[in-house]
């Protein structure tokens, strides 16, 4: 049988345990209280925006871009996004831009979307560069006799956004304005089996071509090669 000495000392350590809850309840509801009603996490859609809106410029770029078609393109993207949980930001614009030399096309798509920090880019750039011809031959060609030229191509794409890192030791892209993000090297080829392609590495290529000609990269877009 307890002592009431015993029984008072327990029921006092137990009013200090009750006591202890008390203010830590009382700590953690003035904690929460203090704090914006704000939603504690949030879905991590960037990337996976990011790399829908790259291959929608890829495509846009292999059935012939415009800023006409290239914005049906993101609308229809919207259109989607408000049927299925794709939960992509807000896109508030995009646009298709060439630049094109003697020796060099490049093009550019960008789209501006609503991010949590504001408005901010996806880019995406591709850089065709021929060198100077470097030999020429002549090939019979389905019984056609051709003049083909030898020439090193500089084909690359770079992938651009806040949600993308940028690795170290990319090769270079000969792009006018340069773009940071992950560079790409397509593998490109021939549907007609005329030209002779050699792939030497770092998004460099020996190609041999009848005079100006058009590849093609593995996405279905169409490389101008000019010696």
């Amino acid at each position: 049988m307890q002592s009431p000495r015993s029984m008072r000392g327990r029921r006092r350590r137990g009013q200090f345990a009750l006591l202890g809850v008390i203010v830590l309840a009382v700590t953690l509801l003035a904690i929460v209280a203090s704090r914006p009603p704000e939603p504690a996490f949030a879905y991590e859609r960037g990337p996976m925006q990011s790399a829908q809106l790259i291959h929608l410029a890829r495509y846009c770029l292999a059935i012939g871009c415009s800023n006409e078609t290239l914005r049906s393109l993101v609308r229809d993207l919207l259109a989607l996004n408000a049927s299925e949980p794709l939960l992509m930001y807000p896109v508030l614009d995009a646009y298709y831009r060439e630049v094109a030399s003697s020796t060099r096309v490049e093009r550019y798509v960008f789209f501006i979307i609503q991010t949590l920090r504001g408005a901010e880019a996806v880019a995406f750039g591709a850089a065709a560069q021929s060198s100077p011809v470097q030999g020429r031959y002549e090939r019979v060609v389905r019984g056609e006799r051709l003049i083909f030229f030898n020439v090193t191509l500089t084909y690359c794409h770079v992938y651009a956004s806040p949600f993308f890192p940028t690795p170290a030791g990319a090769p270079p892209c000969p792009l006018s304005q340069p773009l940071s993000g992950i560079v790409y090297c397509p593998r490109l080829h021939d549907p007609r089996g005329v030209a002779e392609l050699t792939y030497v590495g770092y998004c460099v290529w020996r190609v041999s071509v009848p005079g100006n000609y058009t590849l093609y990269d593995e996405f279905g877009v169409p490389v101008r090669v000019v010696p």
